[in-house]
């Protein structure tokens, strides 16, 4: 299996003042193509860390990062930009939809800054949405549209470009039980349909229970 993100000896420290806060302390980690991952740990233990620094949102204090067994360096945000904008998808809990644009239109975002023809665009959108199956719904905003069908929209916008990667930060927590299950049902069978990698960062005995591997963090480390 090919690997998409190394973690080797990875630390993060915040300054606070003249605090310094350590959030994570020398992670080692591997993800590997097509797997389906729940970082799992109370609220403070760093799980939103470690899913930043794997979105290479965020900067590592020290250690290093590889993605795609390419070495990850921070001098050059454009090239970090076209790397997130072509490999990595995001999924929120608040699913960050814009409120102006209807389904169709959030889920053709990502792809407004790529090549494809409108046409092409056009059809990989559908595409997606009937993977998530709201097609139907392609002309609703995000006001007229429930929670769940907001986090189907979400998921579609996160895979549309086809990422190696698709990150999500507590992708159940503003759903009702029966609706994240749907959710979680549908992200698995996404998971192998397009042998993307997974990972969510939970704590949420729903993920957990469901997920191929589990990761666990405590006190900005990760425990067996």
């Amino acid at each position: 299996m090919k690997k998409r993100i190394e973690f080797e000896n990875i630390c993060k420290t915040y300054s606070l003042g003249k605090v310094l806060i350590p959030a994570l302390k020398n992670i080692n980690l591997n993800i590997t193509e097509g797997e389906f991952v729940a970082i799992s740990g109370p609220s403070g233990s760093g799980k939103t860390t470690l899913l930043n620094l794997i979105g290479l949102i965020d900067k590592p204090t020290s250690g290093t990062i590889r993605f795609e067994e390419n070495v990850i360096t921070y001098n050059g945000q454009s090239k970090l930009h076209r790397l997130r904008q072509a490999k990595i998808g995001f999924i929120f809990q608040s699913f960050n939809l814009i409120p102006v644009l209807n389904a169709f239109e959030n889920v053709e975002y990502p792809l407004l800054l790529t090549k494809m023809s409108a046409q092409q665009r056009k059809k990989r959108v559908e595409e997606m949405l009937d993977e998530v199956g709201i097609l139907s719904m392609r002309t609703h905003k995000p006001r007229e549209l429930s929670g769940g069908q907001r986090q189907r929209v979400a998921i579609a916008r996160a895979l549309v470009h086809q990422p190696k990667i698709v990150l999500a930060d507590e992708p159940s927590a503003n759903l009702d039980l029966q609706t994240a299950q749907d959710i979680l049902q549908l992200m698995a069978k996404l998971n192998q349909e397009e042998n993307v990698s997974f990972i969510f960062s939970t704590h949420d005995p729903q993920i957990v229970k469901i997920a191929k591997r589990v990761v666990s963090i405590r006190d900005g480390k990760l425990v067996n």
